[in-house]
């Protein structure tokens, strides 16, 4: 009886890339998959042929002290003999034996090819890659691996690279904090299997995917006659300043990703007394920040929310527009 295929192997290698550099697939794994796409990904080198195994992992359930049960030859074939009890000898044949090193570099450009993004992926931090703009008038940046995705610097290191684009990123299931932090800093998060391998292309992405859902509740809510604001679903005490200072930054937000500048904030503010005023923009700015960040799980990247810019210099909210409702 033949083997049955459980997974195709574009799932199976996007879920051993998720352990990181360098991720192996198995003879035994592979077997299945045998055949002309196999051959394919063997000749574009997403798999690289390394040496046979010359030891095969102990049964899960075996207390012989073995780190690995060496292969010994049996005629055609070969065996892996348990030392706590030959029972649990693995038969083998050479086809078991063969293991593919899985390359992500190449195997990102296929993906960028299937989906048919013009120019090569760029690396943003090791593991990370940078698509571009595609589909859902999003940047979309890949992390293919739970290490890559959760390294230090990742989200300042992707706002660089992003230029006040809206983002996503393409990424294994990650934990609550670690989603947390990118929510909050205005990253929609796709896990891979969800974005990679449908609609009859087995390595594009799916562009219907890359954006939030309609009707996802915005994490800014503003009411202007109220003078309410709310930020992920918790309330925040602004002085008058930093609230006209928010709506206009929202305000501008919700036309474009273009920079507020000094200029014109000072003018919001201050009104023709802008002469007579000493402080300087900055000042109503980091209290903004300091009222936004207040009672919040990660105040730094709350803080990051009201990005400070050059060339022009000013400020911009960096929330995409269907995160923000501004209410009258």
């Amino acid at each position: 009886m033949g083997c049955v295929v459980s997974e195709s192997i574009e799932t199976l290698l996007l879920r051993l890339s998720e352990v990181g550099e360098p991720a192996t697939l198995w003879g035994r794994q592979a077997k299945p998959h045998f055949g002309s796409e196999f051959e394919r990904l063997l000749a574009r080198r997403i798999l690289v042929e390394q040496a046979p195994a010359t030891d095969w992992p102990v049964c899960a359930s075996c207390e012989c002290g073995i780190d690995a049960r060496p292969i010994q030859a049996a005629g055609d074939r070969h065996v892996a003999p348990c030392p706590y009890d030959h029972r649990c000898d693995a038969s083998l044949d050479d086809d078991d034996l063969r293991s593919f090193r899985i390359d992500g570099a190449v195997l990102i450009k296929e993906i960028a090819a299937a989906s048919g993004i013009g120019n090569e992926p760029e690396p943003t931090l090791p593991g990370v890659w940078h698509f571009g703009p595609f589909g859902s008038k999003r940047t979309i940046f890949g992390a293919f691996s739970i290490s890559a995705a959760t390294q230090p610097g990742l989200i300042v290191s992707m706002k660089a690279a992003a230029r006040g684009q809206p983002m996503a990123l393409v990424a294994p299931p990650l934990p609550m904090s670690e989603r947390q932090q990118f929510e909050q800093a205005g990253i929609h998060l796709v896990a891979v299997g969800d974005a990679i391998g449908h609609n009859g292309a087995a390595w594009a992405l799916d562009p219907s995917c890359l954006a939030p859902e309609t009707g996802v509740a915005p994490r800014l809510v503003i009411c202007r006659a109220a003078k309410n604001v709310t930020l992920d679903g918790v309330t925040k005490v602004l002085a008058d300043q930093g609230f006209k200072l928010l709506v206009l930054l929202a305000e501008q937000a919700l036309k474009s990703q273009a920079v507020v500048e000094n200029r014109r904030i000072e003018g919001h503010l201050w009104g023709a007394n802008v002469h007579r005023i000493t402080s300087e923009v900055r000042e109503p700015v980091r209290a903004l920040r300091d009222a936004l960040a207040a009672d919040s799980a990660d105040p730094k990247a709350i803080r990051s929310l009201i990005e400070n810019r050059r060339n022009p210099n000013g400020y911009r909210l960096a929330l995409a527009p269907e995160e923000i409702d501004l209410r009258p």
